[in-house]
C-alpha cells in the first residue's frame, strides 16, 4: 500500500478518534514515503505534522514538538508556507501542554498574523482558538472568552462546524473559569448538540466532561457524575490519557464534594498519575489541590502542606495565575493567611460563590 492510501487512512482513524490505529498507519506511511525511489517532500512533511498531530491528541507532547518541529523545518526549506505554518501552530500547542505558555502566544500571534496576511481564512480561524485556549492558561478569562467568540464567529463563517463545536467548548471552559456556570453548562450543551450530529468521540467526550464540570459547580453531583463517567468512558476508549487525566481530577473534586474522601483521593492519584506521565505540569498542580484537600480534611492520610506549597511553588514558577489563586485561596482558608488575587484576573472569587469552608469546590 502507498503511502498516500496509508495517509488518508490514517486521517480517517483520527476523524473517528481512533488514535492508535491512525498512529500505525502513520508509522507505515513514513517509512513508505522513505523507501520510495523518488522522494516526496509533501507526503514526509504530512506524515511527520499528521503523527505529531496524533500525538498530541493522546498526550505525548515531547515526541509531538520534535516531530512538528522536523515537519516545520523541512516545510521551510522546501519553500511549501502553509505547511510550516501549520506545524508551528501544532507546535505552539505542545509546548502550551508542556507548561510553556508564555511563548505559545508569542508563537500563535506571529503565526496568526501571517495567516491574515496570505488570506488562510481556515487558518487564522484555528490560530484564533489556540490563542483563546492558551489565554486560558496564562489566567486572562475575560481574553479567553472575547476570542473563543471571535473564533466561533470565524469558524461560523466557514461553515466549520466542529470548529464551532470547539470554540463552545472552549467558552464554556472559560465561563466555567469565571463563575458563570448557567453559561458554562449552555455553552457546552450546544456543542454536545453538535457533536452529536457529526459523530465526534472526541468533542461528546469533551462536552460531556464540560456538562459534568458546570453541574458539578452549580452543586447537581448526581447529573454531574453522569456526565463525567460518561467522558471517562468515551476518553477511555478512544485511549486518550490527556483530558482523561483532567475528568479523573473532575470526578475526584465531585467525590470530595459529597464527602467521599478516600474515593476522591483515588481519583485525585490516578489523574496524577497521568500527568505526570504527559509531563502536564498545569495539571499536576489540580492534582496537588484536590489532594491537598483531602489531607486537610483527614489528617492520617498525610500533611496537607507539602502538596498545597507544591502546587503553589509549580503555579508560580509557570505563571499559571488562575491556578495559583485556587491554591493561595485554599492556603488562606487552611492556615488564616491572607490571600487575594481574584480581583487582578477580573473574575469571581470562588469563596464568594461557594464559601469559606474545606472541601472548596475548584473549577
Amino acid at each position: 500500500m502507498n503511502a498516500k492510501v496509508l495517509i488518508e487512512k490514517a486521517h480517517y482513524q483520527s476523524g473517528k478518534s481512533n488514535y492508535t490505529e491512525s498512529l500505525k498507519l502513520l508509522r507505515a506511511a513514513l517509512k513508505a514515503v522513505l523507501a520510495a525511489s523518488s522522494f516526496d517532500t509533501r507526503l514526509y512533511i504530512e506524515c511527520l505534522s499528521s503523527t505529531a498531530d496524533t500525538q498530541r491528541m493522546t498526550g505525548n507532547f515531547k515526541d509531538a514538538v520534535e516531530n512538528y518541529t522536523k515537519a516545520a523545518e523541512s516545510a521551510a526549506e522546501a519553500s511549501i508556507e502553509e505547511a510550516a505554518l501549520d506545524a508551528r501552530l501544532g507546535r505552539a500547542l505542545s509546548r502550551r501542554a508542556l507548561g510553556n505558555w508564555q511563548d505559545a502566544i508569542d508563537d500563535i500571534t506571529l503565526i496568526q498574523a501571517r495567516y491574515k496576511e496570505t488570506g488562510d481564512s481556515a487558518g487564522e480561524a484555528f490560530s484564533t482558538w489556540a490563542l483563546a485556549g492558551t489565554l486560558r492558561i496564562k489566567g486572562d478569562i475575560n481574553g479567553a472568552i472575547e476570542t473563543f467568540k471571535d473564533s466561533k464567529a470565524r469558524f461560523t463563517a466557514l461553515g466549520d462546524t466542529s470548529g464551532i463545536g470547539y470554540s463552545l467548548c472552549g467558552l464554556g471552559g472559560a465561563y466555567r473559569m469565571k463563575g458563570s456556570y448557567d453559561e458554562s453548562l449552555r455553552s457546552y450543551s450546544d456543542a454536545g448538540e453538535i457533536f452529536a450530529n457529526i459523530s465526534d468521540r472526541f468533542g461528546a467526550a469533551y462536552s460531556h466532561c464540560g456538562i459534568g464540570n458546570a453541574l458539578r459547580m452549580k452543586g447537581q453531583f448526581d447529573d454531574g457524575l453522569g456526565h463525567l463517567l460518561a467522558a471517562l468512558s468515551l476518553y477511555s476508549k478512544i485511549g486518550d490519557i490527556v483530558s482523561s487525566a483532567y475528568t479523573l481530577w473532575s470526578i475526584g473534586m465531585l467525590k470530595l464534594m459529597v464527602s467521599e474522601v478516600v474515593n476522591a483521593n483515588s481519583y485525585f492519584q490516578a489523574a496524577d498519575a497521568r500527568f505526570k506521565k504527559t509531563l502536564d505540569v498545569r495539571g499536576r498542580v489540580y492534582a496537588d489541590i484536590g489532594i491537598a484537600q483531602v489531607r486537610y480534611l483527614y489528617k492520617h492520610m498525610g500533611q496537607f502542606k507539602p502538596p498545597l506549597l507544591r502546587a503553589i511553588e509549580n503555579a508560580q514558577r509557570y505563571a499559571f495565575a488562575l491556578e495559583g489563586c485556587h491554591a493561595l485561596r485554599l492556603r488562606s482558608i487552611m492556615e488564616g493567611s491572607p490571600a487575594g488575587c481574584y480581583e487582578t484576573l477580573g473574575i469571581a472569587d470562588l469563596t464568594e460563590i461557594h464559601g469559606k469552608a474545606i472541601p472548596l469546590n475548584i473549577p
